[in-house]
């Protein structure tokens, strides 16, 4: 029984939403969870400042589509190199 102001509601799609993150994450490396988190952080205040500006919804979801699309190549990038050759050999 909530409170009566809803949000009970949000708690329980802060869990959710909590939950399945980290079954998302669950196998990924430090470094890539690291680089999706500050993806989130930064794009979601970059959205908002966006906003703020008077920037029209469409242009702050191009801008903010395309900042993802760095971060996404950035994370693939990073999953996706070699391991140097000099540190491959000391492990």
């Amino acid at each position: 029984m909530g409170t009566g102001t809803g949000n009970s509601l949000k708690e329980r799609d802060h869990t959710t939403l909590r939950k399945r993150a980290a079954a998302q994450q669950r196998g990924q490396s430090e470094a890539v969870k690291e680089m999706a988190w500050k993806a989130q952080h930064r794009l979601f205040h970059r959205y908002r400042r966006l906003m703020a500006a008077g920037k029209t919804k469409q242009q702050v979801v191009t801008a903010i589509g395309r900042e993802l699309l760095g971060f996404i190549w950035a994370i693939g990038v990073h999953v996706e190199r070699p391991p140097h050759p000099r540190l491959a050999a000391a492990a």
